[in-house]
């Protein structure tokens, strides 16, 4: 922040000595210097504040009073209960100046962080939960830059020091930002959503959180949600809709179309029918949007007619039917985006967002269309008690594989807590257990175990049928949660997933508050992990300043690199054969659901519960995986031989740094193989019209193997590219050589940042 306002200070005083005259010339200057001062007061005006308020706090802790600290800093009163207010005009001397005069060690320390000069790092709010370890992060990286500016820098010990340089960057910049996700998924009708409200708080009636015909969100038996759904806290109740593009609901209105008019063509015949219908919630909206819905059944008394077979009838050909129900869907009115809760009572706002949420995702309002997605604001925290910004994504239900985009994106992301949802008697189920597979096989990511909670979804009466392998059966509810927790594990370490966290929930009994607690919790450790990396790291960069002055030490470490820059040397060229790229979009292929496969053949091979370019890319990592795990495990022998040497104690704290490192490297190598196959062999596919028609055209009647004829069909197309398979190759071995081998030879010392 001094520096920030020295910089600022020095400006203006540059500024104030140039001649009036030609005004001319002064006018571009003005003009920066404006911009310059008005980013300045929306940097640091907020800071004032926030730094007012703590004097202000502290003043009071140590009990002096205004007219007190005036006197002492000589000036009126006025004036510091303007500064204490965050005004204008003050800066941070004058901010030094008045904690100078409270003795306390709250106020030295506060006089030290607002002394520092955050010039690596953005300066952190001062209530910031990891405010220290930030500052020991800031201060890390400064010793690093000037050292790493030094003319007379060892070249031993450089590329030690950048690489050291860019971890403490990483591992702060997690640490500064305070917002992360928990991410709930599940198969539909598992109960996931009604648990995720239950957890957040999302009822009606706060003081009878166990009534769940209460929740907020659309809940019923099942295939009710129409998307994913974010929830976050604001000011008020609001909802904000990002909706599905209109050529995309014109298709689902054409299947639709099409699915009807076959049921009517093809009325009374004995053989299975091709599904063209879409999936059940989206059937429900379209119908509600058209003004078609199927009338309720009642108990005794034939079922009614439905509308849209009704109007079906009035029409000669399919085309006719389709351009009527494109037409009552009244797209061009639709064109909602925000919802917004405009009283002060909060009893009402809850349930005008239960109402307004359920007719949005029903196609009952008329305001908007389909949503691709909807964020949902409430006026209180979502995860009570947290140090951090936690919201909270209630993914769309899984319809056959939770091998989703969606999904796959938000267990890779590394802020986000996922909570894997299962049904008690079956946990975990086999869609979870294939998604972990999916990770495990496709994935370099060490940390994925400890974002993921398992939690088992209890009904009553499951816990206490448990019986232990005696036969005992269960005490009560919590030994049948640690009997079923013994199951569960056991079937998560067969798929290679041991360390993944068990938790159970019983939406109409259990606490929320605990597991809110757990969930906040797997979120801190999240972060503590990190702080602890960063810990080891600043570590790392002391260890390393106090080898320069050692000749042994340096020599020590010249042994180490010369080890780096042999093994890049001999490794320059990642050996083995190329894979089979297509090995998995073929196997999805042949056991996906027909209706998905042939939704995606309508898209070009992009569709949201199946996603051709996806299992393309995932078989593309999952080669590259495979041809880099003798590679690493070779370095990874290396370094731990030299960590184990006693002769090589002063490179250790380097070496430790390099194996930490390593499953970074071939991460990025393996996610960069992944978009380089997507990104060669996309365009090409995407275009082939004449495919995409074939395989469409095979969803028909009386076909008996359409899955095997389609993977035939598109196996067959990716044969007859040689030339795509031999540019992945090409870029496979060159991002071999820049995200795992120009990162070691950087550590060697052997290239600068700016080769």
């Amino acid at each position: 922040m001094r520096g920030a306002e020295n910089r600022y200070q020095s400006a203006v005083r540059t500024a104030k000595g140039f001649p009036r005259s030609p005004v001319a010339n002064l006018s571009p200057l003005c003009d920066s210097l404006r911009i310059y001062a008005r980013g300045f007061r929306m940097r640091f005006g907020s800071r004032n504040a926030e730094v007012g308020a703590k004097l202000a706090a502290l003043r009071e802790a140590a009990r002096v009073t205004q007219a007190a600290m005036a006197a002492a800093m000589g000036v009126s009163q006025p004036q510091i209960s303007r500064l204490e207010a965050g005004g204008e005009g003050f800066g941070l001397s004058d901010h030094l100046a008045y904690l100078s005069h409270l003795s306390t060690p709250d106020a030295g320390r506060l006089s030290r962080l607002l002394d520092t000069d955050w010039r690596h790092l953005p300066p952190p709010p001062l209530d910031h939960p990891d405010i220290d370890r930030l500052l020991a992060a800031e201060g890390a990286l400064d010793r690093l830059r000037t050292f790493l500016a030094a003319p007379d820098t060892p070249r031993a010990v450089a590329g030690q020091a950048e690489l050291l340089s860019r971890r403490i960057q990483g591992f702060g910049e997690f640490l500064r930002n305070l917002r992360h996700t928990v991410a709930w998924v599940g198969d539909i009708g598992v109960g996931k959503t009604t648990a995720a409200c239950r957890q957040a708080g999302l009822v009606v009636e706060p003081n009878r959180p166990e009534d769940l015909r209460g929740v907020l969100l659309d809940t019923g038996g099942g295939r009710v949600t129409l998307c994913e759904v974010s929830v976050a806290s604001g000011s008020t109740y609001g909802i904000a809709v990002e909706p599905l593009p209109d050529e995309e609901v014109y298709r689902i209105a054409a299947d639709f179309s099409r699915a009807l008019w076959t049921l009517r063509t093809h009325a009374g015949d004995a053989a299975p029918l091709v599904d063209y219908r879409p999936a059940e919630e989206i059937e429900r909206a379209l119908r509600n949007m058209a003004g078609l819905m199927r009338p309720p059944r009642r108990k005794g008394a034939p079922p009614d007619s439905d509308p849209a077979v009704t109007l079906l009838e009035t029409f000669a050909t399919p085309d006719e039917f389709k351009a009527e129900l494109a037409a009552r869907l009244a797209l061009w009115r639709r064109t909602g985006r925000q919802a917004t809760y405009d009283g002060t009572d909060d009893a009402a706002g809850r349930v005008w967002l239960k109402e307004t949420f359920a007719a949005i995702n029903n196609g009952r309002h008329p305001d908007f269309s389909l949503p691709a997605r909807m964020t949902v604001t409430v006026p209180f925290a979502v995860f009570g008690g947290a140090s951090y910004d936690l919201d909270m994504v209630d993914t769309r239900g899984v319809d056959g594989s939770a091998v989703r985009p969606d999904i796959v994106a938000r267990l890779n992301d590394r802020r986000t807590v996922s909570v894997l949802c299962s049904r008690f008697n079956s946990a975990p189920d086999v869609t979870l257990q294939n998604l972990l597979q999916h990770l495990i096989e496709t994935e370099v990511d060490p940390g994925l175990r400890n974002r993921v909670i398992l939690l088992v979804l209890a009904r009553a009466g499951e816990a206490l049928a448990m019986r232990d392998d005696s036969g005992q059966g269960a005490e009560d509810v919590e030994d049948g949660y640690d009997i079923k927790r013994g199951h569960v594990e056991d079937a998560l370490g067969k798929i290679g997933a041991a360390g993944v966290e068990v938790q159970f929930f019983d939406s109409a009994a259990d606490d929320a508050r605990a597991l809110t607690a757990d969930l906040i919790r797997k979120a801190k450790m999240l972060r503590e992990a990190q702080a602890d990396a960063l810990g080891t790291s600043i570590a790392a960069v002391d260890a390393m300043l106090d080898n320069v002055a050692k000749a042994q030490a340096l020599a020590v470490l010249e042994t180490v690199n010369h080890d780096l820059s042999v093994y890049a040397e001999r490794r320059a060229a990642l050996g083995g054969q190329a894979h089979v790229v297509q090995r998995r979009l073929i196997a999805a292929l042949r056991t996906y659901h027909p209706r998905q496969i042939w939704a995606a053949t309508r898209r070009a091979g992009a569709y949201w519960n199946f996603d051709v370019y996806q299992h393309l890319g995932a078989g593309a990592a999952e080669a590259a995986k495979k041809r880099a795990e003798g590679a690493v495990a070779g370095l990874q022998e290396l370094l731990q031989n030299r960590l184990a040497d006693p002769d090589m104690v002063n490179a250790h704290a380097f070496v430790g740094q390099l194996l930490a490192d390593l499953e970074g490297w071939e991460s990025e190598f393996v996610e960069a193989v992944r978009h380089h196959a997507i990104a060669i062999y996309r365009p090409k596919l995407k275009a082939d019209d004449a495919l995409w028609s074939a395989v469409e055209g095979m969803y028909g009647y009386g076909r008996q193997d359409y899955r095997g004829e389609v993977a035939a069909k598109v196996e067959a197309w990716f044969l007859d590219q040689d030339e795509l398979a031999d540019k992945l190759e090409r870029r496979l071995q060159r991002a071999w050589r820049q995200t795992f081998l120009k990162p070691l030879r950087k550590a060697a010392g052997q290239i600068t940042e700016d080769s």
